[in-house]
């Protein structure tokens, strides 16, 4: 027998590590990975769809409460309803004996208070107490006050247009163009009575039309005469009135050219109010300015990557009476100016002609329009190339044919080939009338971190061949910019037909900052097409969440978020998200407005009657821990992002239907 046989056998021990050895283990790199996306991504993501829940309006009457699905207006009930508003109103004024005062932007209470929440949104971009950083009107009054004839309108809306103290080119720019229809225009301005004070109008905003009414009080940019000085006759009090505070150029912001007109800042007014403030109109792009005030659909043309010029040529020359409207923007490319022309900034186009010159050469013009209405002081607004004010293409032959005049008014002349190389964007807005047919549905979609295409996707049934404009939108955030949140969307699409792997159309943003739509016009048979939404999502950590906003404006500015959440709740309850049914209990109702993160952090705070458990109030000092919690940095937050879109179809000749398919 060996003696390897003799050994005893080896007997192993397992021993429990201990959690400090099991920490000490290495992780796989691919594991540290799947844990931070685990983490970091939302597996259900969530949003604030009701800044104002239900458990605000459970004392209010049942008219007081928003409507679960608010219906998308057509423009004749849109019309309908700011015709009785107005004749409403009126007789509200002969009962009284009183002019309007419009109680839901009213500027002349707004102005004496110092609130400035018609001036500027929940985040005030300047300090108010500096003038110099911070421009502001100094007064205000009333139409008859400031003009000495006023007419709300003269010779068809043709008058210029002056840009004022507001940055809102792009909407002047999209202004000057529509204006030139006449039946456009008394499409918008719908009614009005100018001894009672009152103008209504007509916008177009998230696929259906609105209407709004203002009153007839104006932002000066002077203040009134000082009290103090001795003017024993008012004679210089009248002098001061009548250089400073008389007619058009005393307004403060946009205003028309002619002295007495005032369709141009009660039209400004007016769509002002409806976002919320002036300062919600500073920055846009043309384009979808066109699209608010006719419900057109825009297509972004880039200057430089036209391929069929004579295509884009003959839409140009039908622009007067056709289908289409046309404006444009230098872009960003440079310093401030080329070629005498503003830098970010947008123009008018006004008129496209194709003549012959003296020699019998053929040549392209175009006819376009700086809001500005003249020069800046540096002498830069207008382009300076050929065919500008001075130049040596302008004949006596060919200034007698077009009838131009060389003036400082804003508008000038330049080649087609000249306006391709020099403006960045056109923006071209197809228009519809009643041939067209349009059909729309909402949706709520969660945002993957990685984009792609959605599972989630649009069902169009086409019922007759034809002409078909298909709109993908999100919803405009101008109307509640405060409360946007982090997120940022940019919409992409395809189109095919069902059970097709071939797309028939693939619709993409031309410019990444041009994100409240993308649109597709085809020819498509009759059929079953899907539509798939692709969206990519970019987060601003910067910016401060929903939740944050909300709590903070809830303290210190209650009225502005009354007005902004309104439009918020208004926006999102597109999507069918919103619920409006009467609260039977406070911390329920409270949860179906808020988002994941909100909702678990009530759930924690409130017990069932609302109130924090073992307390019968909310001190100041856990109210702000609280605060504190909520907000905490997003980099420790997961990816939340959620975005509402909706698809719009428009038909020449034909009926569609919408559908939804697809899991969310």
């Amino acid at each position: 027998m060996s003696s390897d046989s003799m050994k005893p056998p080896i007997i192993s021990l397992s021993v429990p590590r201990t959690s400090e050895q099991l920490e000490l283990e290495p992780i796989s790199p691919q594991s540290l990975v799947s844990k931070f996306w685990s983490d970091y991504h939302s597996q259900a993501p969530r949003k604030v769809i009701s800044v104002l829940p239900p458990i605000l309006y459970e004392s209010l009457a049942d008219s007081e409460l928003p409507s679960p699905t608010p219906k998308a207006l057509s423009y004749e009930e849109a019309a309908q309803q700011c015709r009785s508003d107005v004749w409403a109103i009126i007789k509200e004024c002969e009962r009284t004996n009183n002019k309007f005062s419009d109680p839901e932007f009213d500027i002349e209470k707004d102005f004496a208070s110092y609130d400035h929440n018609c001036l500027f949104g929940i985040e005030r971009a300047c300090d108010d107490d500096d003038e110099e950083q911070c421009a502001k009107p100094r007064s205000v009054h009333r139409i008859p006050w400031i003009f000495e004839n006023p007419e709300f309108v003269a010779n068809d809306f043709i008058s210029d247009i002056k840009q004022g103290t507001c940055g809102n080119c792009w909407w002047l720019a999209a202004l000057a163009s529509v204006r030139l229809r006449k039946q456009l225009m008394e499409k918008i301005c719908v009614a009005r009575d100018e001894d009672c004070g009152v103008y209504g109008f007509v916008f177009y905003r998230d696929g259906g039309w609105i209407s709004t009414v203002v009153d007839d009080n104006l932002y000066l940019t002077e203040e009134d005469f000082d009290q103090d000085v001795y003017d024993g006759t008012g004679k210089r009090a009248r002098l001061y009135k009548k250089q400073k505070q008389t007619g058009s150029e005393a307004l403060f912001f946009s205003k028309c050219g002619g002295a007495n007109e005032t369709w141009v800042p009660l039209l400004e007014k007016a769509f002002a109010k409806i976002h919320g403030d002036y300062a919600a109109l500073d920055y846009g792009w043309a384009g979808t300015a066109v699209e608010d005030l006719t419900g057109g659909v825009t297509t972004v043309i880039q200057g430089d990557r036209v391929l069929r010029k004579e295509r884009l040529w003959r839409e140009l020359l039908g622009s007067g009476e056709g289908d289409f409207l046309f404006s444009l923007s230098t872009g960003s490319q440079g310093n401030k100016y080329r070629n005498g022309l503003i830098l970010r900034h947008d123009y008018s186009i006004l008129h496209a002609v194709q003549i012959e010159d003296e020699l019998g050469n053929t040549v392209s013009l175009v006819k376009i329009r700086n809001p500005w209405g003249e020069k800046s002081p540096s002498g830069h607004g207008e382009w300076g190339g050929a065919w500008s004010d001075g130049s040596e293409e302008w004949t006596p032959f060919m200034m007698k044919k077009l009838r131009h005049k060389f003036r400082d008014d804003g508008t000038f002349w330049m080649s087609f080939h000249d306006m391709l190389e020099n403006f960045r964007w056109i923006y071209r807005t197809r228009l519809f009338d009643k041939r067209w047919t349009a059909t729309q549905r909402w949706m709520s979609v969660g945002v993957p971190w990685l984009g792609g295409y959605l599972k989630k996707r649009f069902i169009v049934e086409v019922q007759q061949e034809g002409m078909v404009v298909l709109v993908l939108s999100q919803l405009d955030d101008r109307y509640f910019q405060d409360l946007k949140g982090q997120y940022e969307f940019i919409l992409h699409f395809t189109v095919r037909s069902l059970g097709s792997k071939t797309p028939i159309c693939q619709a993409h943003p031309v410019h990444q900052l041009h994100r409240r739509s993308v649109n597709c016009e085809v020819m498509l048979a009759p059929g079953t097409y899907e539509v798939i939404p692709e969206i990519i999502a970019e987060r601003d950590e910067q910016s401060m969440p929903v939740e944050k906003v909300v709590r903070m404006a809830a303290r210190t500015n209650p009225e502005k978020l009354r007005q902004v959440g309104k439009q918020y709740d208004l926006a999102h309850a597109k999507a069918g998200a919103v619920k409006v049914k009467k609260p039977s209990n406070g911390a329920e109702s409270l949860m179906d407005g808020m988002s994941a993160f909100s909702e678990a952090k009530a759930r924690s705070v409130l017990d069932a009657s609302g109130t924090r458990p073992g307390t019968d109030t909310e001190s100041e000092t856990d109210s702000d821990s609280e605060l504190e919690c909520s907000t905490r940095s997003s980099k420790e937050q997961p990816w939340n992002a959620v975005c509402i879109i909706g698809l719009r179809v428009l038909a020449q000749n034909a009926g569609t239907s919408i559908t939804i398919s697809g899991e969310p």
